[in-house]
């Protein structure tokens, strides 16, 4: 290869000449020119020496004028120091302390006394103040071995920087697994201050943290939030050694994570570095947005627990008079999780994370009271109302974490009275749906997104495929049914409790789909398809209530133990080659271990009693170990759990890659919880969601039901006209009112009660509406009404009586649902289950049929699903008519007459709704129509078509090859070169098998490239542009079409 194509001239060059002349940094080549010597080439006096301690005592001169010779060797001294015991990560940890906070050097005072004083190592504030060199060639020496690198960057004589560059027809990885693993065996000390280790062929590029696997060093794309993003040296170079840049991430987006006892270096991705920033604009500006500095919206498995950690961490070292940074979330378990993310992570000092924790309602108010750091708390804390309004005389923050289900209700509300100054950021990993608008109001519109289709592109999260596995239900052929399931609720002798909890099990279709024929089909089905999935990773099996969850770990042990015996026969028979990996496939399902991961409840050993299950021996397992950890460890043989709510929200498992559904889901849930299989991790190339319930439907529904507000409004719900709101309001108020005063009860009475006498009364305003079914319905649906129709208020809205009539009403609401939680159902719900199973037969196909197909989600095109929901009109559906909702409510009621229900027909109607579910045509129709999506936009609409050509994909390439001052012949003729090079280009690809994958491939599409460019562009492209406009092409085609085009 000619000198002037190789990796010198091509890459090192390059980067040598971008960061001198565009970003600031003095460039110097070492190879056979560096002089040794104090007063050589860099002042090192041998080729072992790392730190450039010429350049590092000049700064620490320049940055602390107060130091003395003596103290200037002991900042130096304290820099190149360290245990010899130590671990090179434990040293780098050691070194960025000393780098971020400064070194402590000794100060005498009189009376013989010393005390320390911290000497700053780099200027944050002002990057012109430090000294960037980038030294390329550089010579290292280690104890055995001699090494030359590619570049070095130091700051003030600190070796930061680390960059290892291949030839562009060389794979990126090559200089990880080549080099840089090579270097941390033969020259480890180069890396003891090292913050940025980047890995490029010029084409692609990399950057990472020490100790990080490959899997995890990640593409830098973008410099601004809307671009397409570049994976070449060049945007990375700009993105990251940028003087402001460099000094942002090396102070505030590195971390070290000693989580489970090891410890982890973790430096920002992109989008979170990027994400982050906007935030810290928002809190700059935070007084002139009203505390509402937005939602941060950044999809599930893309890091957002270390996003609010490098947002609490900069904010704290950036802004004067640091505020509270009050955590908050909903669940326990997220609770523990996010405080000991901090902890970890060296946020809350040497203080362990229960100290910030608030345990009660009035310990939190001690805590904002004071001045604290941080507080870490449940929004049910927010337990007081009418609170005496807190203004501390410092900022509080409020990050709220998965906002759009935190910010509802009663302990909101008192949050926001409580804490009327505080500035507030909605956390999500799932976009704000169409019905959100509160979400909106609450915390204002997005300040920072990175949705799912981008982060599976950026590598940030896998692929997710869904496969549908559920059998059809046959019909029932049988109406007697109807008569036995009435004869059962009939000997039942039910009270009105016990009749509002069963009309809820009906309405969810549970005994349809908890059959044990159902059940043990799906069982078979999940042993078969795992197993043969062994090398894949974890599974999550999510069931559809606890009692289930149960049911199924038993079925599965069964099937379970029959696959290992059938394969142990198949071992007896098999050759060589197949017995070694029947060998290996046994061993793997002999150790495997499974559990069953649910909350507890009162009574819940005789409810399992009573359906044939022993609850206690996995209540064991969840008490005395902790199978958190076990299933987050990939070696650990705990491979399967059985959940049905918890760990589906907040609960990152990367290993995790088979997700089992058999629960209906909606909206955030659904998203959240099939998004519990696309992180990232070593190995592993996708997550697989398989249905068995029948999910579709409701998928698109959550795909399609974005808000249309990316970029964010702000300001108030334009749908909700304020006046006719508080109308409503009232006017429901006074309905529930009035029909407790038909039941001889008033309202009044309990607001003005006090202490127990309140507690007797709100007993009695429950019993007064609870003489039947009916008249319990009707009070409900005027509390449900007045919550949904509170969310859409400002606290400033409705008077104090109001609120207090509303507070009162809502609390005989909850002492409804206390009434109908504690009844008990279990004997009537086994027996009806046990008829139900009588009948219930389940469609298995037969042999011969085409196994069910998969579907890459993340194909998806999120934004124009997003535009499609955007134009459909939407129904004002926030007024509703009352006296519609209670007799829909009523129309609806089973017990209002049970003689008139016929189970039979019911129950085939919900047959038939399951099994449109499983329907593949169906299935394949609903993703073919979310992937082809922007088919559907109007052509005039589109700028292709007005340009000559036929997809927007040409037009891409001609966009790129266009430049100015072209002739009109020069035009059509590049117009007639894109769309010959993507036929080309598309040609080629469908030849190769995963081209990205390997050198040669990527080799063979950027020659193509080359020469049909070479062959065809006018005349008016000379050599360096040709060269320029390959490389653009070429990365926009490795970033378009990874696989197949």
């Amino acid at each position: 290869m000619s000198y002037d194509y190789s990796e010198n001239i091509l890459v090192q060059e390059s980067a040598g000449h971008l960061l001198e002349r565009e970003l600031g940094w003095q460039v110097a080549f070492a190879y056979n020119t560096e002089q040794l010597g104090k007063d050589g080439t860099f002042g090192r006096t041998s080729y072992r020496e790392i730190l450039l301690t010429r350049y590092f005592r000049e700064a620490l001169k320049r940055l602390n004028p107060w130091l003395t010779p003596a103290q200037l060797d002991e900042a130096q001294k304290k820099m190149e120091q360290h245990l010899s015991t130590a671990s090179l990560i434990q040293i780098n940890e050691e070194k960025y302390a000393l780098i971020r906070d400064g070194i402590p050097v000794t100060i005498k005072r009189p009376g013989g006394r010393t005390e320390e004083k911290k000497a700053a190592v780099i200027d944050f504030q002002n990057p012109g103040n430090n000294h960037f060199l980038a030294i390329k060639e550089l010579k290292i020496h280690g104890d055995l071995y001699r090494r030359r690198t590619d570049i070095v960057g130091f700051v003030n004589g600190i070796p930061l920087l680390f960059v290892e560059l291949k030839k562009t027809t060389v794979d990126v990885q090559d200089a990880y697994t080549n080099n840089y693993t090579d270097y941390l065996d033969t020259i480890p000390h180069l890396f003891y201050y090292n913050a940025f280790l980047i890995l490029s062929n010029g084409v692609e590029s990399r950057v990472g943290t020490l100790g990080s696997k490959y899997e995890f060093f990640h593409e830098w794309k973008r410099l601004d939030e809307t671009e397409l993003g570049s994976v070449a040296l060049e945007t990375m170079l700009r993105g990251i050694c940028k003087k402001e840049n460099f000094l942002d991430l090396l102070e505030n987006f590195i971390l070290f994570d000693h989580s489970g006892g090891r410890t982890a270096k973790i430096l920002a991705r992109n989008h979170q570095y990027l994400g982050v920033n906007e935030a810290v604009k928002a809190y700059e500006a935070r007084k002139l947005k009203d505390g509402r500095l937005g939602v941060f919206w950044h999809t599930q498995g893309s890091g957002k627990s270390y996003s609010m950690v490098f947002l609490a961490q900069k904010i704290r070292r950036k802004f004067a008079g640091s505020p509270t940074i009050v955590v908050l979330t909903d669940r326990d378990e997220l609770n523990k999780q996010i405080s000991d993310t901090f902890e970890n992570c060296g946020l809350l000092g040497k203080t362990k994370a229960r100290q910030f924790i608030a345990s009660s309602g009035e310990d939190l108010i001690q805590k904002l009271n004071g001045n604290p750091s941080f507080i870490f708390t449940l929004i049910q804390k927010f337990n007081k109302s009418n609170p005496q309004p807190i203004y501390p005389d410092h900022d509080i923050l409020i990050l709220s974490d998965e906002a759009h289900r935190s910010q509802y209700g009663i302990f909101a509300d008192n949050m926001m009275a409580l804490l009327p100054t505080a500035s507030r950021i909605g956390f999500t990993g799932t976009p704000l749906l169409s019905s959100d608008n509160i979400t909106e109001r609450t915390f204002g519109g997005y300040i920072s997104v990175y949705d799912f289709k981008r982060a599976v592109e950026d590598g940030a999260t896998v692929p997710l495929y869904y496969e549908n596995r559920g059998d059809k239900i046959a019909d029932l052929h049988n109406p007697e049914i109807t008569d036995r399931i009435l004869d059962a609720i009939e000997k039942a002798d039910l009270d009105v409790d016990q009749q509002e909890k069963l009309e809820r099990e009906f309405a969810k279709e549970i005994h349809l789909l908890t059959a044990q024929q159902r059940l043990e089909s799906i069982a078979k089905d999940f042993v078969r398809h795992y197993s043969d999935l062994w090398t894949s990773g974890k599974a999550m099996f999510v069931c559809l209530n606890k009692v289930t969850c149960v049911r199924m770990y038993d079925m599965v042990q069964k099937y379970w133990a029959e696959e290992i015996a059938r394969l142990e026969k198949e071992r007896k028979i098999a050759v060589q080659q197949e017995a070694q990996e029947l060998d290996r496939k046994l061993a793997w399902m002999k150790e495997t271990e499974m559990a069953v991961v649910i909350s507890q409840e009162q009574n819940e050993i005789q409810t399992f009693q009573k359906w044939g299950l022993d609850i206690k021996t996995h209540r064991q397992k969840m008490e005395k170990r902790e199978l958190d950890k076990e299933f987050k460890d990939a070696e650990n043989p705990l491979r399967v759990v059985f959940v049905c709510a918890m760990w589906l929200t907040g609960f990152d498992v990367k290993c995790l890659s088979c997700l089992y559904l058999d629960k209906p889901l909606k909206a955030h849930a659904l998203m959240q919880t099939i998004a519990r299989a696309n992180r990232v991790a070593e190995g592993k190339s996708n997550g697989l969601i398989v249905d068995y319930i029948g999910i579709v439907k409701a998928l698109r529904k959550a795909l399609a039901d974005y808000t249309a507000n990316v970029g964010g409004q702000g300001g108030a719900d334009p749908t909700v006209d304020k006046e006719e709101l508080i109308t409503r309001i009232l006017d429901t108020i006074t309905a529930a009112k009035d029909y407790l005063q038909q039941h001889d009860f008033t309202l009044q009475d309990l607001i003005d009660a006090k202490d127990f006498e309140k507690l007797a009364l709100l007993q009695n305003a429950a019993n007064a509406v609870s003489a039947t079914l009916e008249d319990r319905k009707q009070f409900q649906t005027y509390a449900n009404e007045l919550v949904r129709l509170m969310k859409y208020a400002d606290r400033q809205d409705v008077s104090a009586s109001t609120r207090k009539e509303y507070e009162a009403i809502v609390a005989i609401f909850h002492e409804l649902q206390k009434k109908r939680k504690s009844a008990s159902n279990v004997d009537l719900m086994v027996e009806i289950n046990r008829i139900i199973s009588e009948y219930v037969q389940v469609d298995v196909p037969g042999e011969g049929v085409e196994p069910s197909r998969q579907f890459d989600i993340s194909r998806i095109d999120f934004d124009l699903l997003r535009q499609e929901f955007a134009k459909a009109k939407k129904k004002n559906l926030i007024l509703k008519d009352l006296d519609e909702l209670i007799r829909q409510r009523l129309d609806t009621l089973l017990f209002s007459n049970p003689q008139r229900i016929n189970y039979y027909e019911r129950y085939q109607q919900i047959i038939e709704d399951y099994n449109s579910e499983q329907n593949r045509a169906t299935i394949e129709k609903t993703f073919m129509d979310l992937m082809d999506l922007a088919n559907s936009m109007g052509q005039e609409e589109q700028r292709y078509v007005r340009e000559g050509f036929s997809s927007d994909e040409e037009l891409s390439l001609y966009d790129l090859l266009f430049s100015e001052n072209l002739s009109k012949q020069d035009i059509k003729q590049i117009k007639q070169v894109a769309v010959d090079l993507l036929a080309k280009v598309k040609a080629k690809i469908s030849e190769l098998d995963h081209w990205t994958d390997k050198q040669e491939t990527k080799a063979a599409v950027d020659n193509l490239i080359r020469d049909t460019l070479w062959a065809e562009l006018p005349e008016s492209y000379d050599e360096i542009s040709i060269s320029g406009y390959r490389q653009k092409i070429y990365e926009y085609v490795y970033t378009r079409y990874p696989d197949v085009a």
